[in-house]
């Protein structure tokens, strides 16, 4: 370039055609840039490349890290697809039918599906009456099973033919008309075939009236249960219960009082049942000593260094009091209370927990569900146990619904301020109880 070459702002020639600076061209462009006080910028073909290869590498660079983040997004949903219990867990419901219904129940199903059948159309008729085959194929299996325990064990059958549950309850004065209301529950919804002897665990002060009140239920049900009143004397007495009495240990020493019983389901005074209870008499129990539903106080637990997952709730818990006599496990509780009395936060569940670690598992959720005020409530508890052992959501849905047992954790109904979930249903259990009409 000739070295008196300018910055060729128009893009036109400066220089003229014989070398020399054109200057009229020069002078004009000169003073239109001084007029507006800019600097001019020489933009050359070689910084537009430059710009133009920044560009295309900022593009690239954006495509690829798009692809990379939706890909990744895309794995993290799939993942969850596959590993989420509702998607996992969309098996039909009668294969969940025997964990949540009984013989009888079943039979109730078939029943109502026949009557229904007739209102559908041809194809809809087809989908029931598969169902309905798929029911009977359950009850088979529950009967195969039934007949398979019976033969083994011919002292769960009474003389009547009628299958043998033993159950428990333990209390004092204060808490008589609770559990009068969770008993007529029980033998209410006892099945045709099913007989409970309930053995009632009391204080020395349980009064003659409040034992009274209690053996009505006998009186009213005579064909499905008989009533056993035992008075613990001063068992437990020495231990801290801080704002409970000694009854609330009473559970640990049912495998000494009934030396023939092999198998028992104890319930707290807050709970209701609202189905037959027969099937636990059947349920493996896998060598565990006790079964229970899952709790999630983990702190009260942490000093023992507890190393198994599993944290029952003792409101409702199957215990296989054979396997309790034959591991001496009185001694181990004893050697517990003696070296942690005084500092024993859930009393009996903590003792539960910390000694039987190991040979403890999982009622069944239908078996001592809480009454929280919705789903919501129980899907947000249920992420709070281990994931090792967490409840399955389908069944645990099933399980709220229709539940056979059900803990009144959450709120009292026969205290004011208390949850509307099955608040309405045990008054009316109440209602058809003689301390209720006293």
């Amino acid at each position: 370039m000739n070295k008196y070459s300018t910055p060729n702002i128009s893009g036109k020639k400066i220089l003229s055609n014989d070398g020399n600076i054109n200057n009229s061209t020069f002078n004009n462009k000169l003073m239109s840039t001084n007029n507006n006080d800019k600097t001019v910028k020489v933009d050359s073909a070689h910084n537009k490349e430059n710009k133009i290869k920044k560009y295309n590498k900022a593009i690239l660079k954006f495509n690829k890290y798009y692809f990379y983040s939706n890909k990744y997004f895309l794995i993290i949903i799939f993942l969850f697809y596959i590993f989420d219990d509702n998607r996992t867990n969309q098996i039909d419901l009668n294969n969940y039918l025997d964990k949540i219904y009984g013989e009888e129940d079943l039979l109730k199903i078939i029943k109502e599906k026949e009557r229904k059948k007739a209102n559908f159309s041809k194809k809809k008729r087809y989908k029931i009456e598969k169902e309905i085959e798929n029911i009977y194929d359950v009850i088979k299996k529950i009967k195969k099973k039934k007949k398979e325990i019976i033969n083994k064990n011919k002292k769960i059958v009474r003389y009547d033919g009628k299958l043998i549950l033993a159950c428990s309850y333990a209390l004092d004065n204060r808490y008589t008309f609770p559990t009068l209301v969770a008993m007529t529950s029980l033998v209410i919804n006892a099945g045709k075939n099913t007989f409970y002897n309930i053995y009632v665990l009391t204080n020395p002060d349980f009064t003659e009236k409040n034992k009274k009140i209690l053996k009505s239920v006998e009186n009213s049900y005579s064909d499905h249960c008989k009533i056993f009143i035992i008075n613990m004397g001063n068992k437990f007495q020495g231990l801290n219960t801080y704002r409970l009495t000694a009854s609330t240990y009473y559970k640990l020493d049912l495998h000494n009082i009934l030396s023939d019983v092999d198998r028992i389901i104890y319930m707290d005074g807050d709970t209701a049942v609202f189905q037959d209870l027969s099937d636990l008499i059947f349920l493996d129990m896998k060598g565990n000593y006790i079964l229970g539903y899952l709790d999630s106080n983990e702190n009260a637990l942490k000093k023992y260094k507890i190393k198994n997952p599993v944290i029952l709730c003792a409101g409702v818990i199957l215990m296989d009091l054979s396997a309790l006599r034959k591991n001496n496990i009185t001694e181990k509780f004893n050697l517990f209370f003696k070296e942690n009395n005084g500092k024993i936060e859930q009393h009996d569940q903590t003792t539960i927990n910390v000694v039987c670690q190991g040979k403890i598992s999982t009622l069944p959720p239908k078996y001592g569900i809480w009454n929280s005020r919705s789903f919501r409530d129980v899907i947000d508890t249920n992420y709070d146990y281990n994931p090792s052992i967490r409840y399955n959501k389908k069944e645990l849905l099933l399980a709220y619904k229709h539940p056979a047992i059900l803990h009144y954790i959450i709120g009292k109904p026969y205290i004011k301020l208390v949850s509307k979930c099955y608040y309405k249903e045990w008054w009316e259990y109440a209602k058809k109880t003689v301390y209720y009409h006293a």
